[in-house]
Order: C-alpha cells, then structure tokens, then sequence
C-alpha cells in the first residue's frame, strides 16, 4: 500500500469514526476518566476536550485519542460472563478498534499508556 493510500485510508477511517460516533440510535458511549497518573496534567482549554473519546458499537470498542499517549494496553472486560479482551497498540493514529462481543452484561475498559497513566470507563448493553 502506498503512503497516499495509507493517508486515504486513515481519512477515510476517522471519517466514518465521527460520523458513527454522531449516531446514537446504534451506539452506546463511553465515559472514559483518567484514574491514576505519573505525569503532569496537560493544560486544557474549553475547545480541547478529553483525552481519550469512545464508544460501543456492533460487538467493537472505539477509542479516538486527542493527542499520541504512544503505546497503549487495553482491556475490556465483561463483568457479567468474565468475557475478557485485551490489545496493545500505537495510539499515533489517533484511533484504535477493539472487537469484543454482543453479549448482554456489564462492561469495564481500561487503558494504561506508556508513561503509566490509568484510564477507565464502563457501559453497560
């Protein structure tokens, strides 16, 4: 794949990712906090917003990042079946896909970042 490609794809991608994410009918969002950190806090004006966005749709998590947080663990758990999924990846594409299930329950997300900061967030379906 070229790199103009690649560029294409990833707008193509963010695209569809802010227009899903505008879609509540079909998609439960996800509050995601920040719970523990080694870092000092980044400044924050009104139109900056939260570090991480998310939301759950069809059986997959979605995370948009506001800045690079590098490498980040992830864990979804569905506290109901013990349902567990975990995933490492880069968060310098801004966005990451989690596929987890459809099953009823209650779920649990967290993510811990490179410089060990703590995010969490649940839902429930």
């Amino acid at each position: 794949m070229t790199r103009q490609n690649l560029f294409l794809t990833l707008i193509l991608f963010f695209v569809g990712f802010q227009s899903n994410a505008e879609n509540t009918q079909n998609s439960t969002p996800i509050e995601i906090e920040i719970t523990k950190t080694k870092r000092e806090e980044r400044p924050r004006t009104p139109d900056y917003g939260n570090d991480i966005t998310a939301f759950y749709q069809s059986g997959v998590v979605y995370l948009q990042f506001a800045y690079d947080m590098g490498e980040v663990e992830i864990t979804v758990t569905n506290e109901t079946t013990g349902e567990m999924w975990q995933q490492t990846d880069d968060s310098a594409f801004g966005f990451v896909t989690i596929p987890t299930s459809t099953n009823v329950g209650n779920y649990y997300i967290t993510i811990v970042t490179d410089d060990a900061s703590c995010y969490s967030g649940s839902f429930s379906l």
